[in-house]
C-alpha cells in the first residue's frame, strides 16, 4: 500500500535509491508532502521495510521483478515532481526534463515520447490524427492520471502475483475457507467520493447478510413451525438500489455527467441528483432539506440515510475522481513500455478497443458484484468483532 512509499525512502539502500534516482526526505516529494506529515512516529518505516523485502522472499519474487516493481515505486513520485510552465500561447511546457529522463530510465520508455504525451493529446477523426496541446490544468491532470494508472494497476498486479503464489496446488482437496474483513462505515467530518464507495460496499454486504442469515433463517422457523419472536430488522435493499439501480441510481447518474458535453461540473452533479432521485426518502440536500436540516448541510452536500446512521457527502471532486481517465497518448507511452511488470498491466491489445472504459464508480459497482457472486455460492460463518478504542485500553468507550 502507500507505506511502500515511505518505506522505500527510510530503508533502501543508498544504492539502491541512488539507481532509482531518489533522495531519503520524503518532503521533497509533492505526492508525500500534500499531508503536512512525511513521519509518524507510531510508524517506524525502517523496519516495516525490512518486513517487507523478507516478505518478497517469501512469495517467490526475483531480483528483476523487485527492480521493476521498485523501478514503478520511483517513478510515481518522479511524476508527482514534474513541474509545468504555461508558454506565451496558453500551452503546458516542462522546461525542467530531470524527472522525465528519470521516469523514462526506470520505466522504459522514449523521454522525448514521454513529454510530448504529457503536453499533448492525440485526437482521433475518423481516418485522421491530431496532436493538440494540453493547456497547463489539462497536463497536470494527465500525469496525476498517469500515475494513479500505473499505481492501481500495479497494485492489482502484486495482489494477483501474491495469489498465484498462495495457491492451492494439491488439485485432491477442493475446500477452500476465505476471509472477508468487513470494518464498517467511515463517518468522517468530510466525507467524499471515497467514502460514498465504502459505504456501498458496506451497504451491499448488509443486504447479503440480512438475506442469506436473518430473513433466510427466520423463514425456516416458520417453515418448520418453531416459535419464537421475530427479528425486527432494515431492509437495506432500497438504499443499495438509490446508488446502483441502472440509469436512475446515483452512479449511473454520476456516470451520465462524466460523458455529457458542455461544462459539467461537481455542482451541476448535484442539481440532477436532486432532479431525479430528490424524492427518495433516503436522499437529502440542503435545498431538499427542512428549516432544521438545512444548517447541517452545505451547499455541495447530498446526505443518505444508510441503515447504520446518515451521512453527509461533499460532491467536490466526485466527477473527477469518478472519470479519472488515463488519455490515449499516454496509455499508448505505457503499452510500449520496456519495464516487465508493466508490459503485463498495459497491453497493447488495449489500444484497439475504441470504447470509452467504465469509470471508476462502475468499476468498484462491478468489483462489488464478483465479490457477492463468491460470498452467495460459500456457506457462511460469522466472526463478531469488536472495534477497539484509540488507546486500546480498557474502561474506555
Amino acid at each position: 500500500n502507500f507505506h511502500i512509499f515511505y518505506q522505500l525512502l527510510e530503508g533502501g539502500k543508498e544504492e539502491l535509491l541512488a539507481y532509482l534516482g531518489l533522495e531519503r526526505d520524503p518532503r521533497l516529494y509533492k505526492y508525500l508532502s500534500q499531508g503536512h506529515c512525511a513521519k509518524e512516529s507510531s510508524i517506524n518505516d525502517k523496519n516495516d521495510w525490512k518486513t517487507v523485502s523478507s516478505a518478497f522472499s517469501v512469495i517467490d519474487f526475483t531480483e528483476d521483478d523487485l527492480e521493476n516493481l521498485f523501478g514503478i515505486i520511483a517513478s510515481v513520485l518522479h511524476l508527482g515532481n514534474i513541474c509545468f510552465e504555461e508558454n506565451h500561447q496558453g500551452s503546458a511546457t516542462i522546461p525542467d526534463t530531470h524527472e522525465i529522463k528519470w521516469i523514462a530510465k526506470l520505466l522504459g520508455v522514449h523521454p522525448s515520447i514521454l513529454l510530448e504525451a504529457l503536453t499533448h493529446r492525440k485526437i482521433e477523426a475518423k481516418t485522421e490524427e491530431v496532436i493538440c496541446p494540453l493547456t497547463l490544468e489539462l497536463s497536470v491532470y494527465a500525469r496525476d492520471a498517469m500515475a494513479k494508472a500505473v499505481y492501481g494497476r500495479t497494485f492489482t498486479w502484486l495482489v494477483n502475483k501474491i495469489n498465484s503464489s498462495l495457491v492451492n496446488k494439491d488439485f485432491t482437496k477442493k475446500t477452500v475457507i476465505g476471509l472477508l474483513d468487513i470494518y464498517g462505515f467511515e463517518v468522517f467530518d468530510k466525507n467524499g467520493f471515497e467514502q460514498f464507495c465504502i459505504n456501498y460496499c458496506n451497504e451491499k454486504l448488509q443486504q447479503l447478510l440480512i438475506e442469506r442469515t436473518l430473513k433466510a433463517e427466520q423463514a425456516e422457523y416458520e417453515m418448520e413451525g418453531i416459535e419464537w419472536e421475530p427479528i425486527q430488522y432494515f431492509n437495506n435493499k432500497i438504499i443499495c438500489d438509490l446508488v446502483e439501480e441502472r440509469h436512475k441510481g446515483i452512479i449511473s447518474i454520476l456516470d451520465e455527467e462524466c460523458i455529457r458535453p458542455g461544462p459539467a461540473t461537481d455542482l451541476s452533479f448535484l442539481e440532477k441528483l436532486e432532479e431525479k432521485v430528490g424524492k427518495h426518502a433516503h436522499f437529502q440536500t440542503r435545498k431538499l432539506a427542512g428549516p432544521k436540516g438545512r444548517k447541517r448541510i452545505g451547499w455541495m452536500e447530498f446526505r443518505l440515510f444508510h441503515y447504520a446512521g446518515e451521512v453527509t457527502y461533499c460532491t467536490k471532486g466526485f466527477l473527477e475522481k469518478n472519470n479519472d481517465l488515463l488519455y490515449r497518448h499516454l496509455k499508448e507511452v505505457l503499452c510500449r513500455s520496456k519495464n516487465r511488470i508493466l508490459k503485463e498491466c498495459f497491453l497493447v491489445a488495449e489500444l484497439e478497443n475504441r470504447r470509452r472504459p467504465p469509470t471508476v464508480g462502475t468499476q468498484f459497482k462491478n468489483s462489488l458484484s464478483s465479490l457477492l457472486e463468491i460470498l452467495i455460492s460459500k456457506e457462511p460463518s460469522y466472526i463478531r468483532c469488536i472495534k477497539p478504542n484509540e488507546r486500546k485500553e480498557p474502561s474506555e468507550s
